[in-house]
Order: C-alpha cells, then sequence, then structure tokens
C-alpha cells in the first residue's frame, strides 16, 4: 500500500509545490523534523508508485526509527493537514490547507474545562462560540501560549475594550504578543505592567488632544512607539497636540503618530527644533516654489519636495537669494532637474559656498578663468566660447603640468596655423612638460618639433606588462 499519497481534492502534479499559507503559518512553529517529513512526504505524493514512497525511506532518510517517523506524521494530522488512515501498513493522505489555515484541530472535550470556564466569566454574557474557543486551544498548542497566560491577555483586553470585545481582537492581541515574545503568564504580566505605565502619560495626550474615552491597547502601543522607539519626550508630543490644535486642524491620536513619525525621520526631536520647522515651513514652501519656477518644474504637492530637500538646504546655510541663482544658473546649463540640482548645491556646500557674496566670488573666479581661456583660443583663431573640453584642459595645463598663463599663451601662438591648433597646442605643451620646460625662457629656446612616430623607439610588451600599465592609470585622478 502506498506511504503518502494524495486526497482527491489535492491535484497532483509533476513539481512539489508548498502553499504559502503552509510557510506563514504551521512552518515558523512545527519541530524541523516535523518539517521535514512534511515536505519529504509532500514530494513523494505526485507519484504513488514511487519505490521510495515507503516508511523506511523516510526512516533512513530523516535518520529516525520508523515509530517516530508515525509520530512526526500524527503531529500534522493534529494540525489538520494530513489524515493518518493507516499505520500498519502505513497510508497518510494529504489534505488542501485553506487560507485559514487549514482544519480546525479537534480537542479532547474535558481537556480545556477550566480554561474554558475562566474565559467565559471574563467575557461576561457574550457566549463564547465553539469555533472561537477551538482558536483559542490553536494559541495555547500552536503558538505554546501558557493557559493562564491567554487568560490574562484576556482580562487585559476586556479592560480596556469592555465585555463588547470581540474574541478575533484578543487573538489579534495574543499573536501580537507571542511575536514579541510574551508567552508565559510572567512575561505576559510584565508587558500589562509596562503597558500600565504609560496609562497616566496617555490618559493626559488623550486629555490634551480633547477624546474623551477609555485607553486602548492601540493608544499604548503608540505611546510605547512614540516615547521607546523614536525617544520623544511626554513634553514634546503635548506641545506638538496644542500646535496642531492651535493651528485649527483636526486630531486625533493617527494624525498625532503621523506627525511624530515625520519629525523622527527629519531628526526633528526637540521643541526649538520643531517649532522653527514649523514657523519656518511657509518660507519654506516658497522656497520651493521659487526653485521649482527657475528649473522649470512643477509639482502640486511640495511637501515631499520640502522634506526631501529644501529642509536639507536650509540647514546646509544657504538663503533663498542663493539658491535662486544657482537654480538660475542650473537652468541656463541644461540641469532641469531636483536631483541635478541637488548634486549642485551639496557640491557648493562641501567648497564652502553658501551665501550670496561667496557664490558670487565662485562665480567671479570661474568667469576669470574662463576669460584666460578665451584668449588662448583667440590666439588660435578660435570664434567661439569657452565649453567645458577647453576648460578641461586649462586645467590639465595649470593645475597637472604646471604652466603659467604667458607659456600657454606662447604655445598657443606657434599652434595657431596649424590644422588641429588646439591638438598641436597640446602635443606642445606634453612635450614641454616631459622635458621640464615651464618658464618662458625655457619654452623659448626648447625646440617645438613634436616627435614623429618613426622616430620612437620600438618595444615589444607582453600581454601581461600592458595590462598592469593600464591598471596604473586607475592610481592617477582626473
Amino acid at each position: 500500500m502506498t506511504f503518502c499519497r494524495f486526497s482527491p481534492s489535492y491535484q497532483s502534479k509533476n513539481q512539489t509545490v508548498i502553499d504559502n499559507v503552509f510557510i506563514t503559518d504551521f512552518l515558523p512553529k512545527a519541530p524541523d523534523l516535523c518539517v521535514k517529513a512534511y515536505i519529504l512526504g509532500l514530494s513523494k505524493c505526485g507519484n504513488a508508485d514511487d519505490s521510495e514512497n515507503n516508511l523506511k525511506y523516510f526512516a533512513e532518510t530523516l535518520k529516525v526509527c520508523e515509530e517516530d517517523v508515525i509520530s512526526l506524521f500524527k503531529y500534522w494530522e493534529d494540525e489538520g493537514l494530513v489524515q493518518v488512515l493507516s499505520t500498519d501498513p502505513i497510508e497518510v493522505r494529504y489534505l488542501p490547507i485553506s487560507s485559514s489555515g487549514g482544519n480546525i484541530k479537534k480537542f479532547k472535550i474535558d481537556k480545556y474545562r477550566d480554561f474554558n470556564i475562566q474565559a467565559q466569566e471574563l467575557l461576561g454574557e457574550r457566549m463564547i462560540m465553539p469555533n472561537e474557543f477551538a482558536e483559542f486551544y490553536n494559541l495555547i498548542e500552536r503558538y505554546h501560549i501558557a493557559e493562564n497566560a491567554l487568560l490574562a491577555i484576556i482580562k487585559y483586553c476586556v479592560d480596556c475594550k469592555g465585555f463588547n470585545i470581540s474574541p478575533n481582537y484578543i487573538l489579534t492581541v495574543a499573536k501580537d504578543w507571542e511575536r514579541e515574545g510574551y508567552r508565559t503568564l510572567e512575561q505576559v504580566q510584565e508587558k500589562i505592567e509596562e503597558l500600565g505605565v504609560v496609562d497616566d502619560k496617555m490618559s493626559m495626550i488623550l486629555s490634551a488632544i480633547g477624546a474623551k474615552r477609555r485607553i486602548q491597547i492601540e493608544d499604548k502601543e503608540l505611546l510605547n512607539k512614540w516615547l521607546k522607539v523614536f525617544g520623544f519626550d511626554l513634553n514634546v508630543i503635548l506641545y506638538i497636540v496644542k500646535m496642531i490644535k492651535t493651528r485649527g486642524r483636526k486630531i486625533d491620536v493617527n494624525v498625532l503618530d503621523n506627525h511624530l513619525t515625520k519629525y523622527f525621520e527629519m531628526k526633528l526631536m526637540a521643541i526649538p527644533e520643531i517649532e522653527n520647522y514649523e514657523n519656518e515651513k511657509e518660507n519654506l514652501y516658497n522656497v520651493a516654489v521659487a526653485i521649482n519656477k527657475e528649473l522649470g518644474v512643477y509639482y502640486e504637492d511640495l511637501t515631499k519636495e520640502i522634506d526631501t530637500y529644501v529642509v536639507p538646504w536650509v540647514n546646509m546655510g544657504f538663503d533663498l537669494e542663493t539658491l535662486k541663482m544657482v537654480a538660475d544658473n542650473c537652468f541656463k546649463s541644461s540641469i532641469r532637474t531636483l536631483e541635478g540640482y541637488h548634486d549642485k548645491v551639496v557640491k557648493l556646500f562641501k567648497l564652502g559656498i553658501v551665501n550670496i557674496h561667496s557664490y558670487m566670488q565662485y562665480l567671479a573666479d570661474k568667469l576669470a578663468i574662463d576669460e584666460k581661456i578665451k584668449k588662448v583660443l583667440t590666439t588660435l583663431n578660435f570664434s567661439r566660447n569657452v565649453n567645458n573640453i577647453d576648460r578641461g584642459f586649462y586645467s590639465t595645463w595649470t593645475g597637472d603640468w604646471g604652466f603659467g598663463d604667458d607659456v600657454i599663451l606662447y604655445g598657443a601662438e606657434l599652434s595657431r596655423d596649424k590644422a588641429n591648433a588646439m591638438q598641436y597646442l597640446n602635443k606642445i605643451l606634453s612635450n614641454w612638460n616631459s622635458q621640464g620646460v615651464k618658464t618662458m625662457d625655457k619654452a623659448k629656446n626648447t625646440s617645438i618639433d613634436i616627435p614623429h612616430e618613426d622616430s620612437f623607439v620600438k618595444h615589444n610588451y607582453t600581454k601581461e606588462q600592458i595590462t598592469s600599465l593600464i591598471n596604473n592609470l586607475d592610481e592617477v585622478e582626473v
């Protein structure tokens, strides 16, 4: 008789398909060997005639005795994922996994008698249905939450929400706490005590908001996030509540949470920082509008732009006048996106240029260099504007090679009548640089003959030598 096979409602496939519900709801809580046995059996279900689809093969593969293999599948039978139709000979039928996590496990009537009585007393007249009891049992057996711990959670939820609370709500809270590691009575009491400490603080916040209701578990979880995860002081939270109300805006705990999350992400943790940000918001809005106008872009909602770009620019020390001028220059240079503009602003900041005076000086210095380059172009008989290629050449001539403007202009005079004047100028200066010629006197007394290809000494280099030479170029700063 076949060991493992699909039930008629479980379609056989050529590949082994594992249901996502198994991965999310069953696998995390199951013992390792049980998971291995389930997947191994699942792989054999598609081929009932497989010679390895037998108890001996499973025992040898899993390195356990045959009795233990049966116990592993009994575990999954309790979980509602398989049926052990026979143990001698062994026959296991795999069942489809429903989105609710499989069939509700059947429990012995007397096993949870005391738990049933106490849970029903805690929920008052609201009768707990059999399927709801089954979900509670599931928490105890699959999630390993102690009975007394689960009763403590039920009581806490009722105290917070009242007798009309839904068992599904209790189940959600219990699962959330279990994920945080609260499974025993002592651990649950510690969690409740921790949440109880925040009651007075949350009462103050709800009172400031104007909410006349009892504190909910969600309120406490939010306050824990604000105080412990974000690190806000209670006085800061109360200030934010007052600020929102003063500006005539609607407020509840969710609106407050949105504000605190935004301030946390922007690293605004103290009242003066938040106060300054809010007071500057109109100015920040005007900055965004002005920058966008200069760049030629438009966004209906500027909130993200202000938080992502404008606030950092202002924090760097830039004023509106400087930012507008930089934007205008970017537009004229065909830089017309916020990302491209932001790169320019960051580079200026690194150069220590954050105000209009330093920026104007920066531009003046750049224009002065362009004027020098323009003289070179005029000497070469070029009647065009200076471009970035020219600036790159000039930077190499003066910065890397160390030539003065007089030597460069002299080289330009010698190159003006050549077919490719700029190319010839680069060759002259390169030749002088290799010979250590840096002054006018030496330049005038040095031959300007450009070495011809035939004059070079021929070398036969190996592939490894060529690779090494090319790699050494990485050390040259460009």
